[in-house]
């Protein structure tokens, strides 16, 4: 077993570690036999539709991919990127802060002989899309379920609002790297230094030369995909989209255990605020917080029995499924070593 392969073990381990810790402290006095039967009653079709809506989260984003990366390679297939797309989500699922997934995508898009440069921008301008369609999302349920956050405690205020703000700053960050070549070549530079003090001084102005060479490239791609208004409209939309169904979730949870007393709305306004209070937790998949925010929201609108069912059946179909799958996916491209990453039969 590689060291990669250790260490995505271990985070996932990590993970399943936490969940059940968390799960057997926050309901060890419920009766685990009426939690049993509320699951033998559970409505599959509720739960089918549950699934259709993640994969759809997932096939939405990888139209989002295929529409920027196509830019930059013609001959890329949208199976391809929805592969991609799913390797990413894997990466995010054991990273913190879902922090893998993006330098995957890149190296499966640079193994298709895509510029280096030219698939960072690929990858920032969807980024800042999604980004941005997340704040904005917050923002209308923030405005139209602020009354729901007066029954929350205050630590929960808290992180969420600590979670809104990296949101922010991450958008005004990114954006300024896409926008100035000034502030990308001074953040490749800073981060050279510790590097090239290890490489020979003939062959560190080489270095120097080619970062900035890929920089240049970098930045013109990023301006020509920000310069293409419609494109970007168009990747807004299907993000959306993505977002409103992923938020969708738990609504079709509640409905498989008979909860028909919870308005979609109230339901999306919840996992809204789960969504922005998990992602500030430095735990692969927010492993902990996202059962905490979870717990906290759902709790005031479920009993205990179907509460726990409700968790383990929504961390499986939002959490665990990415992780199951992303492997899964991982594996053509392993087995194709001496071919080019994504060609089709």
């Amino acid at each position: 077993m590689s060291k990669n392969t250790s260490r995505h073990l271990i985070s996932i381990l990590l993970v399943v570690a936490i969940s059940v810790g968390f799960i057997y402290f926050q309901f060890r006095d419920v009766k685990w036999s009426t939690v049993f039967d509320v699951l033998k009653h559970v409505n599959l079709v509720y739960i089918g539709i549950a699934c259709l809506a993640m994969f759809l989260y997932w096939w939405l984003e990888a139209v989002v991919l295929h529409r920027f990366a196509k830019q930059a390679d013609p001959t890329l297939k949208l199976r391809t990127s929805f592969r991609i797309t799913m390797i990413g989500q894997f990466f995010n699922s054991v990273t913190p802060f879902a922090s893998g997934g993006q330098p995957a995508q890149l190296y499966l898009l640079t193994r298709r002989k895509i510029d280096i440069g030219l698939a960072s921008s690929v990858l920032l301008i969807k980024f800042i899309i999604y980004q941005a369609v997340i704040v904005g999302t917050f923002i209308f349920f923030l405005i139209v379920g602020f009354p729901l956050l007066g029954h929350t405690t205050f630590e929960i205020k808290y992180l969420i609002l600590i979670g809104f703000v990296i949101n922010l700053g991450v958008i005004v960050f990114l954006m300024t790297v896409a926008k100035s070549e000034r502030v990308a070549a001074a953040i490749v530079h800073l981060l050279l230094k510790p590097a090239l003090l290890f490489v020979k001084k003939e062959k560190r102005e080489g270095i120097r030369e080619s970062a900035d060479s890929k920089i240049f490239s970098f930045h013109e791609e990023s301006v020509r995909f920000s310069g293409n208004k419609r494109l970007i409209w168009e990747c807004v939309g299907y993000t959306t989209l993505q977002i409103v169904f992923y938020l969708s979730i738990p609504y079709f949870v509640l409905l498989s255990m008979g909860v028909t007393d919870v308005g979609l709305m109230t339901v999306m306004t919840y996992h809204a605020f789960v969504m922005k209070l998990s992602s500030s937790i430095p735990t692969p998949g927010g492993s902990g917080g996202a059962e905490y925010s979870f717990t906290s929201f759902f709790g005031m609108v479920l009993s205990p029995d179907k509460l726990v069912i409700g968790l383990i059946l929504w961390r499986l179909i939002t959490y665990y499924s990415c992780t199951i799958f992303g492997a899964i996916a991982m594996i053509p491209f392993g087995r194709r070593k001496n071919r080019q990453l994504g060609a089709n039969k």
